[in-house]
């Protein structure tokens, strides 16, 4: 694993250890030490224990209060990007719906020409959910909420008044070329952002996160198995096979001394 440094103190920090005794004095005495060597105090109310469902509840007591931190439940988010995903996606990244509602409430879509309306969609609506799209493919729920919600204020629609929506969502998201408006629909827009995690996946090949998802997902095991596209994987791993088809469509072989080309099975051209 990456070598622990005092920069890790430098902002959040989560630590990951086997639930026992030994492992959380071991842990107490790192921070002691580090306490004591940098004359900072590790924050009690801001610092949380979170366990997996397999410890015993007095268990879980006993280890936090060797710790002297409070339990919880959930991790929360870093960034405003949740750390760990329920069962149920459903209602995990309602918050993005919510950040663009919130957004285009404030303004007045009557007092805006169609092309301002336009534009206030793509530049502000479009960006929000960028983020979270960059790593794992939204529920459609979600998907076909940011479109509705843009759709509305494009024609000046509100929960009060409707209006009518004179050219079918699918056009007005053609490029300016093809007789559109140039938006992007939400689920076209999130599987771009997922095919282009594909590339970073195939380019930067020392980078951790992608040295971690080999390890776990691209095993022979794995990959030789009928049902592989069934098996568990995380948020990130089920993203990125959504954007895999549309990265393997802008893609070629580059022939050299270190390629893993077959010259026999492998489809390939020589221009």
């Amino acid at each position: 694993g990456p070598a622990f440094s005092h920069l890790f103190f430098a902002d959040d920090l989560v630590l990951f250890a086997h639930a026992n005794l030994e492992n959380c004095n071991t842990i107490k005495g790192v921070l002691q030490e580090f306490c004591t060597r940098s004359g900072q105090v590790v924050s009690e109310a801001k610092s949380q224990i979170y366990f997996s469902p397999n410890v015993d509840p007095d268990h879980r007591v006993f280890l936090a209060d060797t710790l002297g931190f409070q339990t919880t439940p959930n991790l929360g988010k870093y960034l405003g990007f949740p750390l760990k995903h329920s069962r149920s996606r459903r209602h995990d990244f309602d918050f993005v719906l919510d950040r663009v509602k919130q957004k285009l409430a404030g303004w007045k879509a009557n007092l805006l020409s169609m092309a301002g309306r336009r534009v206030l969609i793509q530049a502000s609506s479009s960006s929000i959910p960028a983020y979270v799209m960059q790593n794992v493919y939204l529920p459609n729920k979600v998907l076909e909420g940011i479109d509705r919600v843009n759709r509305n204020f494009l024609w000046g629609s509100t929960d009060i008044e409707k209006k009518m929506h004179w050219v079918n969502w699918g056009k007005v998201t053609k490029p300016k070329d093809l007789g559109g408006l140039g938006l992007q629909a939400a689920e076209g827009r999130n599987t771009a952002l997922l095919a282009k995690l594909n590339w970073r996946f195939h380019t930067e090949t020392d980078a951790l996160w992608v040295r971690v998802l080999k390890k776990k997902y691209c095993t022979n095991r794995r990959i030789n198995s009928s049902r592989e596209a069934r098996l568990p994987s995380s948020p990130t791993w089920r993203g990125m096979r959504r954007g895999e088809d549309t990265f393997k469509k802008g893609i070629k072989w580059n022939p050299g001394w270190d390629s893993t080309l077959n010259f026999w099975t492998d489809v390939w051209s020589n221009l």
